[in-house]
């Protein structure tokens, strides 16, 4: 068992844009160690990928209430269940709402 610094175990599993792409506009709560959880709803699945790289990411928007920082938390979603995700915000210019970005990239499978 691998845990990161705010105690998550992190298990190897390799997403790809088409597992988030059916779930935008749904809700992904993530876990946070002290103060309980924070529902984020997903808005952007965005393609990112090179010759070489397979790569995407995620943007999920928040209540400006509760904001995390970047780092690795436990997320859960009705479909796709539990999994370690590194998360944190991004600088918009909103002040009513937090966005969140989540970045994937694998090296392409011959």
């Amino acid at each position: 068992m691998r845990l990161n610094s705010s105690g998550v175990e992190e298990k190897a599993v390799r997403f790809t844009k088409a597992d988030f792409e059916s779930r935008i506009s749904t809700v992904f709560e993530v876990l946070l160690p002290s103060t309980g959880s924070v529902q984020i709803e997903l808005i952007e699945v965005r393609d990112n990928s090179s010759a070489s790289l397979d790569a995407f990411s995620l943007t999920f928007k928040g209540d400006s209430e509760q904001v995390f920082r970047h780092d690795t938390y436990l997320v859960r979603h009705a479909d796709i269940g539990e999994f370690a995700l590194f998360v944190g915000p991004v600088h918009t210019g909103k002040a009513d709402v937090v966005h969140y970005e989540a970045i994937f990239s694998a090296p392409r499978r011959a």
